[in-house]
């Protein structure tokens, strides 16, 4: 996937990452490529140091060694080629739904005129266009996570990295995102890395599954998920799901 004619394709990459908080160490020579265009699921036991990966990837933390590339260019901090949602979301709670959206472009200067296309087109893949003029917390928790990551997307990022954004919603509504997340990703490819803890969000969401250890992280497995265009609720009976979601958590939890 490409951003533009020349534009950046969006290949993340991590080399022989460490990380370390003082004596703890929390990354242990992570290596993992997130290919444009594409949903790397990274799959770990709570506690192993999935979110301190994503903020390294992010650039919000410094790697303690090795090195995250984009496009071959090295990550030496935030960006919004790199945009990031987490499990709370960001959006700004005094500004309506509208200039949430409009906030990330304007901020770069953009014509006024495009701001208003971006967030307009958002609005309506989002499935949010009736509540422009609200305040988040006039909204549910699936519409406030549509629009943490429609927020995102406005700065049309090459990568979006998402940090467990549905761990905090029910398992309908979380099902009810992961379909709408698929579909707004098949129209708009971008190149995604997915932290989670669940199994079944892994591989509904991956394109790819990177399995980390307990912490200190290190990259235990790294294979495909087969089900492409297939996922969505009607795959979570599939035989071939169901196998494959009992030998991945059975990896997870001997990690």
């Amino acid at each position: 996937m490409s951003s533009g004619p020349g534009g950046p394709a969006g290949v993340l990459s991590a080399h022989d990452l460490r990380k370390s908080f003082g004596d703890i160490a929390v990354l242990d020579g992570v290596d993992l490529e997130a290919q444009a265009g594409q949903v790397l699921a990274v799959l770990g036991p709570s506690g192993c140091g999935k979110s301190t990966l994503l903020r390294v990837l992010a650039g919000l933390e410094r790697p303690t060694s090795g090195e995250v590339l984009l496009d071959g260019a090295t990550v030496s901090g935030p960006s919004p080629s790199r945009g990031m949602v987490a499990q709370s979301g960001g959006l700004f709670p005094w500004l309506t739904l509208r200039d949430n959206l409009a906030f990330g472009p304007r901020a770069r200067s953009r014509p006024a005129a495009e701001v208003r296309t971006v967030v307009s087109e958002l609005l309506a893949a989002t499935g949010l266009d009736g509540f422009a003029d609200v305040l988040p917390r006039q909204l549910s928790g699936g519409m406030r996570q549509r629009a943490a990551i429609a927020q995102v997307l406005a700065n049309r990022p090459p990568v979006l990295l998402l940090d467990e954004p549905f761990g905090a919603l029910d398992a309908q509504t979380r099902l009810r995102m992961h379909e709408w997340l698929l579909a707004l990703l098949a129209e708009r490819p971008t190149t995604t890395v997915l932290v989670t803890h669940d199994v079944e969000e892994a591989l509904l969401l991956g394109d790819r599954l990177c399995l980390l250890s307990n912490r200190p992280a290190r990259v235990t497995a790294e294979q495909p998920v087969p089900f492409g265009s297939a996922r969505g609720r009607s795959v979570l009976h599939d035989p071939a799901f169901v196998r494959m979601k009992a030998d991945v958590l059975e990896r997870v939890l001997a990690a």
